[in-house]
């Protein structure tokens, strides 16, 4: 059983299946209990997070992968997305924690986007 499962176990237990929960509430239990039940049946997508400069960088190494040979520096993305490199190095601690880019170079520091990265729809969660 994942996290998941026994999430979903407890709750249906301790929430859904005593009906004096309902009493004042039906239209937001009615409301909870289908969002529970599209999340139970794998109806609702989870998506993993990521900042909008994070977003914009990883669309940025997508559209030039080719141009910069998937060798990126700081200053390059910075020049690309009108932000200075600090900006993108600093989001780049994130990206690369969280799979979509990788460090490849030292001298000059240098950054590859990963398969993940690059299969990352071009949607920004706040």
């Amino acid at each position: 059983m994942n996290g998941k499962d026994a999430f979903i176990k407890i709750v249906q237990k301790e929430i859904f299946e005593k009906e004096h929960i309902k009493e004042g509430w039906e239209e937001e239990y009615n409301l909870a209990l289908t969002y529970f039940n599209e999340l139970k049946n794998n109806k609702i997508k989870e998506s993993i997070p990521i900042t909008e400069n994070g977003a914009k960088i990883v669309n940025f190494m997508k559209l030039n992968k080719n141009k910069y040979n998937n060798a990126f520096k700081a200053k390059d993305i910075g020049e690309g997305l009108f932000c200075s490199s600090r900006s993108v190095s600093g989001s780049m601690r994130k990206l690369i924690s969280d799979g979509f880019v990788e460090k490849i170079g030292k001298d000059p520091v240098t950054y590859a986007i990963t398969d993940k990265g690059f299969q990352l729809k071009n949607t920004i969660e706040k």
